[in-house]
């Protein structure tokens, strides 16, 4: 199915109710996950994990009528790598580790056209909290407005540049872009969060977007 996923497919939809979960781990649990062409980043001599978890509406195929749409819950791993050699010495990338909806031929479509590793997953999901669960497996946390937090610049200028995702197909790396006019995160207090998806998981810091949020996820291409 590789070469389903290298059709120059456009994408365009709205993020609503954006959260953003950033752990970070040893890097020795995820690397023999990660392409052998793809470079981790070093935070701290962790690797960075900034997860999303969106609520995607009006997702539409540019090619097909624009009547054509499908919304779904999307919660991903997105592990930061060094994606410098292909910037021109800027770091502004992620590897999609693992992605899970709960809607099962969201996941086969995604398995088919895109490199997200879609999977799918129990997901219980409100405004405030996220529970995440496969199998014997599951993700926990809860957001909260009123309590003040932590905050970190070198954090916040990391994941608020991330604009492109790579993957590995037949051996070549390939990027997609991530479009976008504003991105506008902002901190908030997280807690309670636990998981067994990861041994070596360490809250670092949340960030959610109150605002909807227009983009469009180019197709793929062979990263120079």
């Amino acid at each position: 199915m590789n070469i389903l996923k290298q059709l120059p497919i456009h994408y365009t939809g709205e993020l609503h109710n954006v959260q953003l979960i950033n752990f970070s781990v040893e890097k020795k649990e995820i690397e023999s996950q990660i392409p052998w062409k793809i470079h981790l980043r070093d935070y701290n001599g962790r690797a960075l994990i900034s997860m999303v978890n969106v609520q995607l509406k009006h997702m539409h195929p540019t090619f097909l009528p624009s009547v054509i749409q499908f919304s779904y819950r999307h919660v991903a791993f997105r592990v930061l790598i060094d994606d410098a050699t292909y910037t021109g010495g800027r770091k502004h990338g992620i590897y999609f580790l693992r992605s899970f909806t709960d809607n099962p031929l969201i996941a086969q479509g995604g398995k088919w056209f895109t490199s997200y590793n879609l999977e799918t997953a129990e997901l219980i999901a409100t405004p405030q909290f996220l529970t995440l669960k496969q199998n014997d497996r599951f993700l926990n946390y809860v957001l909260d407005e009123e309590t003040p937090c932590i905050t970190n610049t070198y954090q916040y200028e990391e994941v608020s540049q991330i604009d492109r995702a790579y993957s590995m197909i037949n051996n070549t790396v390939y990027k997609t872009q991530i479009m976008r006019e504003k991105w506008p995160i902002e901190w908030i207090h997280c807690s309670h969060f636990q998981t067994n998806f990861f041994e070596t998981a360490r809250l670092e810091g949340a960030f959610q977007v109150r605002e909807k949020i227009d983009y469009k996820w180019l197709a793929a291409e062979q990263a120079r």
